[in-house]
């Protein structure tokens, strides 16, 4: 928590240094996804990876949206219940931007929630624990992240009909 704090505060005050590199896009993900096969087996969730073929390697911090991706895939994981369904993907959204998504067959978010999701601390389900429901801050980390690189971060839900999260990085 105290390091995902720290980290949160870097990337606000933009003095989070990012490590660039030319990174094959679709190895990053597929590496990023592969921790989270056996939580979604266990949970009887089906978890697919929808990546086009041919993308161009693009500059980024590989560790920093290995963590993106990760903290969407955790609470994607987290909300979808036995026999629903997670899907990544990542394809060109238009010339010199890649589009990823992460979707979910989960409860959703109700509308009066989805303005605040990406602020710091805030959590939609007040009535979780904080161990099983998090700190509140991931998806504060994932928008400073994302916006750190250039791209940009938004959701899509409605109760009952999952959620999906979505983010564009330059190419």
């Amino acid at each position: 928590l105290v390091a995902d704090l720290r980290l949160l505060s870097l990337a606000e005050s933009g003095q989070l240094k990012l490590e660039r590199v030319k990174t094959n896009i679709v190895e990053l993900i597929t590496h990023a996804v592969e921790p989270f096969r056996l939580q979604a087996q266990s949970s009887k969730v089906e978890l697919n990876l929808e990546l086009a073929s041919s993308l161009p390697p693009i500059e980024l911090d590989v560790d920093r949206i290995t963590q993106v991706i990760r903290n969407l895939l955790s609470n994607a994981l987290r909300h979808t219940p036995e026999g629903g369904q997670v899907i990544v993907t990542c394809k060109s959204n238009k010339p010199h931007e890649l589009l990823i998504t992460i979707s979910d067959t989960g409860e959703g978010i109700l509308p009066d929630d989805l303005p605040y999701v990406f602020d710091r601390f805030y959590r939609a389900d007040k009535s979780r624990s904080r161990s099983s429901g998090g700190s509140g801050i991931g998806l504060a980390i994932v928008k400073q992240l994302v916006e750190a690189h250039g791209g940009k971060v938004w959701v899509e839900s409605q109760p009952g009909r999952g959620a999906l999260f979505g983010f564009t990085l330059p190419s």
